[in-house]
């Protein structure tokens, strides 16, 4: 054996206290009680090779084949004792081992209650022959090993029925238990219904046959509390550590014989967030109606059957959330009150309510993302300027400001004289680009030819763009990439009715999430959430985005888009949801047995094709994006607004010419008026003067 030294210690004694049990090692007047760990080196070679040792050379074997360096020794011994948990002690210290003590003894007389929102307590006393101890274990991470010498005293049956209470569930895959005994028949004692072995439990009997050299190796479990005992040998008359190796390499994981739990009924949960919609949770024809219950359900019963179980299902319609009581509600509210052993269905994982379940196995991942389709190029850009590279505008403008001067030369310089002005050459040009016909008949040929080249010119032009307008107005944009362009965009929000997504986007701490949160979705209220046939059918007919599970969506698409509209489809993940996972309760016996059944269904393909059969995939586009593209005002907007601009550009001249043509009359009107006043006083004065000159004369 290996030495590792790290304290001397060269006589290590116990002794028993009548009235409070402890164990104390002397020598160095050292006291262990509850919790003290020990790592010392012990020289035993003064001790005789003997059945004791023999035993102590096949526990080491033991725990050095699953991986165990700390041991706890539950003592629960007399006088007669000390000998021998004095050479199990010194030896595991020797290996290396840590070794730790506990008094199985040191009762608590406490009255023990169970708290709020904790495991109800299970342990029954009688204050006789079953009390309530101070053998408190700590939730470990790693394997530990436990030795109880001769379990069939009272003491050591004591220390199991609490070992094996539900508040303490001491009993788990990470803790590896050997029993002691040197009768078999003394197995008979764990049918008591209080001691509770699940088949998650390492527990193993050591039977000495009749004080000799040899033992047996027994494995024991129950399938339920109310049901006996069941025994299987790992190895018969095992006298060394070989022997011990060889027999548990045989056995293999204890595991793979605990297959039938013998037809016992768990208390489950299911959730089924639709009720009204919900008809059957076989019903492949709606499977985008709560598809995380039925595809997970289906795990379940396979599950059931494999380990010949029931269920007993409580259905409600919430996953449960945090209330401000520091309460859940729904599904993880009836985990809270231990009400359920576990779900039919998974849930997502989240570290408020690791503190309540404990998850056996991921199953699926779902996906929720915001799915639209891209708005058509018209939508976002002015599809009357796209379909000409700018330098094409560029000389069309020239080509136009040419033919104008050419024309206003051919007016200056001709020697015909033209119905015309300067400015009908403008308008001219303008009416050609627009495939209009110009409204001044020209009698001279070069002024025909010029019309006739320009003529030709535009048709090519026109007949360029018009194809480029049709193929535009029938094409979808890819305006939209992140997030960011998404809250930019003229779309507008839908969010699937889930609690989950409220949630999600409440905490999230992606800023463009939440940009887009408070932007698009936080002012409408509770009228933006809304079920997935109304939001994907607003997606289908308009500029409309929508927040859905994503094989939900798929579904609908499939079973309502035509082939034109499934293409241009894209979807944009505002949080990543977490993974989903079959939840049991705290301190549920069955976790790792469930766990390796789940595990083994994903190895083997069986989520694969519940997967498959569930999930719909997303659609495809077959059809191309062509197709009759009715033309709307979004269409139309830009030539409604050149016309619009030009209706009042006309009426603005409209007014501007009659109020130029009223200022021109008055002034004309008050020039008349002038002239023909002065004329009147002159008329005037020449009458009068001519009137004081007959006076005048006829006075004479």
């Amino acid at each position: 054996m290996r030495n590792t030294p790290v304290i001397a210690i060269t006589i290590v004694s116990f002794q028993v206290l009548i009235n409070k049990t402890k164990m104390t090692v002397f020598n160095t007047v050292l006291e262990t009680t509850n919790g003290n760990d020990l790592r010392v080196a012990n020289d035993s070679s003064n001790l005789s090779v003997s059945s004791s040792m023999r035993r102590v050379n096949l526990f080491i074997a033991y725990f050095h084949f699953h991986g165990v360096h700390s041991v706890h020794l539950v003592i629960c011994h007399d006088d007669t004792k000390k000998r021998e948990i004095q050479t199990i002690l010194g030896s595991l210290l020797d290996e290396g081992f840590y070794v730790r003590t506990y008094n199985g003894r040191d009762y608590n007389d406490e009255v023990i209650t169970a708290r709020l929102f904790e495991p109800p307590i299970t342990f029954r006393s009688d204050n006789k022959t079953k009390r309530p101890i101070n053998f408190k274990l700590e939730s470990l991470a790693f394997k530990t090993g436990y030795i109880l010498i001769d379990f069939a005293t009272s003491c050591a049956l004591n220390v199991l029925s609490w070992s094996a209470a539900s508040e303490q569930n001491y009993f788990t895959t990470n803790r590896f238990w050997l029993l002691l005994t040197e009768r078999k028949e003394d197995i008979q004692l764990l049918n008591d219904e209080d001691i509770f072995i699940p088949p998650d439990a390492e527990v193993r009997i050591l039977v000495q046959h009749n004080n000799s050299n040899h033992f047996n190796l027994i494995d024991v479990y129950k399938s339920a509390k109310e049901q006996p005992i069941h025994e299987h040998n790992v190895g018969n008359k095992l006298s060394s550590a070989e022997d011990m190796l060889r027999a548990l390499r045989k056995f293999g994981s204890a595991i793979t014989h605990r297959q039938n739990l013998g037809g016992i009924t768990f208390k489950t949960g299911l959730v089924i967030a639709f009720p009204d919609m919900f008809t059957h949770i076989e019903d492949l024809s709606l499977r985008h109606i709560d598809t995380i219950s039925k595809v997970n359900n289906r795990l379940t019963i396979e599950l059931a059957n494999k380990l010949n179980m029931s269920f007993n299902t409580h259905q409600t319609d919430n996953y449960g959330w945090h209330q401000s009581d520091n309460s859940f509600d729904g599904l993880m509210g009836r985990f809270q009150r231990y009400e359920l052993d576990f779900a039919q269905n998974a849930i997502f994982m989240r570290l408020d309510r690791i503190a309540l379940v404990d998850f056996v196995a991921e199953t699926f991942r779902i996906r929720a993302g915001i799915m639209f389709r891209q708005p058509p190029l018209s939508a976002v850009k002015n599809i009357f300027a796209l379909p000409f590279e700018i330098d094409v505008w560029i000389s069309i403008f020239m080509l136009m400001v040419f033919v104008a001067f050419v024309l206003a030369m051919e007016l200056m310089f001709s020697p015909y004289v033209h119905d015309m002005d300067y400015g009908d050459c403008v308008v001219f040009v303008w009416g050609a680009m627009c495939q209009q016909s110009f409204y001044v008949n020209l009698g001279n040929r070069s002024a025909r030819v010029i019309i006739f080249t320009t003529f030709v010119a535009t048709v090519f032009l026109f007949t360029s763009f018009s194809a480029n307008i049709v193929a535009l107005l029938q094409s979808p944009s890819e305006a939209i990439h992140t997030l960011s362009d998404l809250s930019q965009s003229p779309l507008e929000i839908g969010v699937q009715d889930t609690v989950y997504n409220k949630i999600y986007f409440n905490e999230s701490t992606d800023p463009i999430t939440n940009r887009l949160y408070h932007k698009k979705i936080a002012p409408k209220g509770e009228n933006i959430y809304m079920r997935p046939l109304i939001g994907m059918e607003k997606m289908r007919t308009g500029l409309f985005a929508y927040q859905v599970e994503l094989q939900a969506g798929y579904q609908i698409i499939s079973d309502t888009f035509s082939e034109p509209e499934k293409c241009g489809l894209k979807e944009l993940e505002p949080f990543q949801l977490p993974m989903i996972a079959i939840p049991t309760r705290k301190n549920f016996p069955y976790k790792e047995l469930f766990r390796r059944q789940l595990r083994w269904q994903r190895e083997v393909g069986l989520m694969n094709r519940e997967e498959l059969k569930w999930f719909p995939q997303k659609p495809k586009c077959e059809g191309g994006v062509g197709g009759f593209v009715s033309i709307g005002i979004t269409e139309c907007r830009y030539a409604l607004g050149m016309f619009g601009f030009g209706f009042f550009l006309g009426l603005f001249v409209f007014f501007f010419e009659v109020i130029f043509k009223r200022n021109i009359v008055i002034c004309l009107t008050n020039r008349s008026d002038h002239r023909n006043r002065e004329h009147t006083f002159n008329m005037i004065y020449t009458c009068d003067n001519d009137i004081r000159a007959i006076v005048v004369m006829n006075k004479k």
